[in-house]
């Protein structure tokens, strides 16, 4: 038998008897709001994901991304060529595609840049995944937020911009070689006959 509660509430110098409510009904509605605060996170966080990829570095030039359980994936177009199949009424030229991938260099540091700026402003995000094919090659990098905070030696989820902060992070070229070297990983592609 299940145990049944009441309340009695005193209004205006009497006394009231609440409903007889059942304790497995309010166990019901606490896990539909709880449902619902998750399902509002997750949207929350699929938004804010959304946002901060509109505003990073050369994001016109993203194929596709996907987000799911604090794992992302963005993958980038190859060339001009196709980006703009893709998008034949676009204001961008071929001139602004080699200013972000024109070159191995340019890819490199796109890829570190993209790598910080996402980990820093998100801090739901634990697994990026980002893949540039280019130059007859595939890019690719697949790391943690443990990763690269130990590779920066900082906690980048700490040094998210606030309204009157900033914090950039100056990169050399020695510091791009090494995140290169460690992460970026390097595949030929085939031909297509």
């Amino acid at each position: 038998m299940k145990r049944k509660s009441f309340s009695i509430f005193f209004i205006k110098d009497t006394f009231s008897i609440g409903h007889l409510m059942e304790e497995s009904l309010f166990q019901h509605q606490k896990s539909n709001e709880e449902q619902t605060n998750a399902k509002r996170s997750v949207e929350r966080e699929a938004y804010r994901f959304r946002t901060t990829l509109s505003k990073m570095k050369g994001h016109f030039f993203i194929k596709y991304y996907e987000f799911h359980d604090s794992t992302a994936k963005i993958a980038f177009y190859g060339d001009f060529a196709s980006y703009y199949r893709e998008t034949p009424y676009t204001y961008l030229k071929k001139e602004d595609y080699l200013h972000y991938l024109g070159t191995e260099e340019a890819v490199h540091k796109l890829l570190l840049d993209s790598t910080i700026y996402l980990l820093k402003e998100l801090p739901f995000l634990n697994e990026l995944i980002i893949e540039v094919p280019n130059h007859g090659k595939k890019y690719s990098i697949h790391l943690t937020r443990r990763e690269v905070d130990q590779f920066l030696n900082c906690h980048l989820s700490d040094k998210k911009d606030g309204h009157h902060t900033r914090h950039y992070f100056l990169c050399k070229e020695p510091d791009i070689k090494k995140f290169v070297a460690e992460f970026v990983k390097v595949k030929k592609l085939r031909k297509r006959l």
